[in-house]
């Protein structure tokens, strides 16, 4: 399978949420159809406390809005945002693939430094799971989760292909988070895509990654996409010249 992939990088302000989503759909309309746009954590309303209903009731509206127009664009998104279950709120990924919502489900390490276990409840190490795409086997991973390989070992024994890393990883350890896509990328012989947000806080450096480690695109602080393409008959060819088991 090879298609493009775009990771998006810009600076979500907390609870400015039409801003944001103005600037998110502008990127958005540079994707060409038929390939993988993912976006920075919260991308819509960034860590927005301080009116957490109306961050929930927004990030309904851009999920429903967003699977539309994946469908007209014919593209597969992954995006996550507020979502509130059962009373409950969760920081929730979402894989939307041209009109359908093919995956849904919560982060399952929380940021503590961050709050977000105050506010948030945690999800389970048995809901993460693969998304099956026209696009192939995504297998999405939400920022902190990235430093923790029980998360990123489940999603590859499931069959996931290509990492999508939407988060919001901060500047002062912004290294870790550039250190960190290369060397999963490398351990599990897998593409990763990470979508950072920038600005004063978060430390961008969004890249896409292959198999052996290679950078196929990137960006340091600047807001704007990068695009790359992906063959995922790499992996097999990877695996084919250094097997790991």
């Amino acid at each position: 399978m090879k298609f493009s992939c775009y990771a998006v990088q810009f600076e979500s302000l907390p609870c400015r949420f039409e801003a944001n989503y103005s600037k998110l759909l502008t990127f958005l309309n540079f994707c060409e159809k038929g390939s993988l746009v993912v976006f920075p954590e919260v991308a819509a309303t960034a860590f927005c406390y301080e009116e957490i209903e109306r961050a929930v009731k927004f990030s309904e509206r851009v999920f429903e809005e967003l699977q539309n127009f994946s469908k007209g664009l014919e593209l597969t998104v992954v995006i996550t945002g507020y979502e509130q279950i059962n009373g409950k709120l969760f920081n929730s990924v979402k894989v939307l693939d041209r009109g359908r919502e093919v995956l849904s489900r919560p982060k399952v390490k929380l940021f503590k430094p961050g709050r977000e276990h105050i506010f948030f409840t945690e999800g389970r190490l048995s809901e993460v799971q693969v998304a099956q795409t026209s696009l192939g086997v995504l297998a999405p991973v939400i920022c902190f989760e990235l430093r923790f390989y029980e998360v990123l070992s489940r999603l590859k024994e499931l069959g996931g292909e290509v990492f999508t890393v939407p988060a919001q990883w901060g500047r002062a350890r912004r290294e870790h988070w550039s250190c960190l896509l290369r060397a999963r990328a490398i351990e599990l012989q897998r593409f990763f895509v990470g979508a950072n947000g920038t600005g004063k806080e978060m430390g961008g450096c969004s890249a896409v990654i292959d198999p052996w480690g290679r950078i196929l695109a990137e960006c340091k602080d600047a807001e704007g996409l990068i695009r790359a393409e992906v063959d995922t008959t790499v992996i097999e060819q990877v695996e084919r010249k250094l097997p790991l088991n």
